[in-house]
């Protein structure tokens, strides 16, 4: 099969799927009134290197766009996040006053439309401050003419294409700013620091303002909350609480956090998540993991340390994702598609499902078994009756099948309905072996997917 007819046949695929989406939520009552609103994400790919340039590139970047949105599609992602040099960040597409550029962020938009997840401002200390103010210039914690007119030319512009807007990132990270900060003594101060600092009630009504603006230019906008570094104490108990105060919960439509940590701390701290949810009546909005990965370095160890490599990152496709489901998170984002070079002092090498150079990970086959085999779904439930050291889930799909994900130690009976299985591990060089349940199943760190009909070919 040639190139073309390979893309055709992956489109196809995608337009069936989405169609499907639509059709099962309408049948459900949720369907929303504007046409491609009723599909809604449940996994997909953060920081896609687009738009980037090819002539002296490295490889990873040489790869070209065409190449990656097929990976994508190929992949099943549902959606994707940050696109580097095709981001909507202030200081891409205004870096002078009146200077606009969306030489690279239209082709990328209009291809992704509302597959696209778009961050406003700044990847990292969002605020109102415009890119060419002078270092010395006075702070803006509220919005002034010059992001006015910024957020309103760029909503102006996409409205029509894109539905979810996110306001900035990790804006918990302002904490930098705090007065007597010595804990981040060392980190690289933002160019527009506030000598008074940046509370996180400023940053919730800064984060306000931009959603009334977008909402005004765009009535079907889905504002999602800045994606939280991490579930710590200080975001929990301190950032939040203090965003939602200054902003007020009807700002923003999604809640939005990142986890990096192992997977098997997970639980706990999304537990907290939900608790802190709980007392700031959150729980009726969505919940978003817009970042989460491990490393296939064997030699990078800040994050995780199982110890690190791709068995395991290959195996956390599936542990991260699985809990996060059943925890009641709508989506979550593998970070990321292609690995950032693999270079001692990179703290971020081979977070990708490819590697720098674009030869794939075991992870890429795991990320592509997940997605065309367990979803789209309708319910994910922690399995009962495991033992100690087992971990199981249970998903239904929207089309009433069924699909398991075990692993752990030991061995387990299998599920009433059960009638294949397989390791998430491809053989090396070719595919994955199903084969018919017979008897117990053994149990190991690399999960069991189980299905209850013969796998997709």
């Amino acid at each position: 099969m040639g190139g073309g007819e390979t893309r055709k046949l992956l489109g196809l695929t995608r337009l069936m799927r989405l169609g499907f989406f639509a059709l099962m939520w309408g049948l459900a009552g949720g369907a929303m009134a504007n046409e491609g609103a009723a599909f809604e994400p449940q996994l997909g790919l953060n920081f896609i290197r687009l738009a980037w340039p090819t002539r002296g590139a490295r490889a990873a970047e040489a790869l070209g766009d065409d190449f990656l949105f097929d990976d994508i599609d190929e992949l099943g992602a549902d959606i994707v996040r940050q696109f580097v040099r095709a981001d909507v960040l202030w200081r891409e597409v205004e870096p002078v006053d009146d200077g606009w550029d969306f030489s690279r962020s239209d082709p990328v938009i209009e291809r992704l439309g509302r597959r696209a997840i778009v961050t406003l401002f700044s990847m990292q200390y969002a605020s109102p401050m415009p890119p060419w103010a002078s270092e010395d210039a006075p702070f803006e914690a509220r919005l002034g003419p010059a992001a006015i007119d910024y957020v309103r030319t760029v909503v102006d512009r996409y409205a029509d294409k894109v539905r979810y807007w996110e306001i900035g990132n990790e804006m918990d990270h302002w904490r930098i700013a705090d007065v007597g900060a010595r804990h981040h003594a060392g980190v690289r101060q933002p160019k527009h620091s506030p000598t008074a600092g940046f509370s996180p009630e400023q940053q919730g009504a800064f984060i306000a303002e931009v959603a009334a603006i977008v909402r005004a230019r765009d009535p079907d906008a889905v504002i999602v909350l800045p994606g939280m570094a991490g579930l710590s104490e200080y975001v929990l108990d301190t950032w939040l609480p203090g965003v939602v105060k200054g902003a007020g919960e009807g700002a923003f439509d999604v809640v939005n956090y990142h986890y990096y940590g192992s997977w098997q701390g997970f639980e706990k701290a999304r537990a907290r998540l939900a608790k802190r949810l709980r007392q700031l009546r959150l729980l009726a909005k969505p919940v978003w993991c817009t970042e989460t990965g491990s490393t296939a370095s064997r030699s990078l160890s800040m994050r995780t340390d199982y110890p690190n490599g791709p068995p395991s990152q290959l195996a956390d496709v599936f542990r991260r994702t699985l809990p996060a489901w059943a925890a009641g998170d709508k989506l979550v984002l593998w970070h990321t598609h292609v690995s950032s070079p693999d270079r001692v002092t990179n703290r971020w090498r081979s977070y990708g499902l490819r590697r720098s150079d674009g030869r794939r990970f075991p992870s890429w086959k795991g990320f592509y078994l997940l997605s065309h085999e367990v979803l789209p779904f309708a319910a994910v439930t922690p399995m009962a009756n495991l033992k100690r050291g087992q971990h199981g889930y249970r998903v239904q799909r929207l089309d009433g099948h069924l699909r398991w994900v075990v692993w752990g130690e030991g061995s387990m009976a299998p599920p009433a309905g059960a009638a294949n299985w397989t390791s998430v591990a491809p053989r090396p060089g070719a595919g994955h072996q199903w084969s018919k349940i017979s008897g117990s199943l053994v149990l190991s760190e690399m999960p069991t997917l189980i299905t209850d009909t013969e796998p997709s070919p």
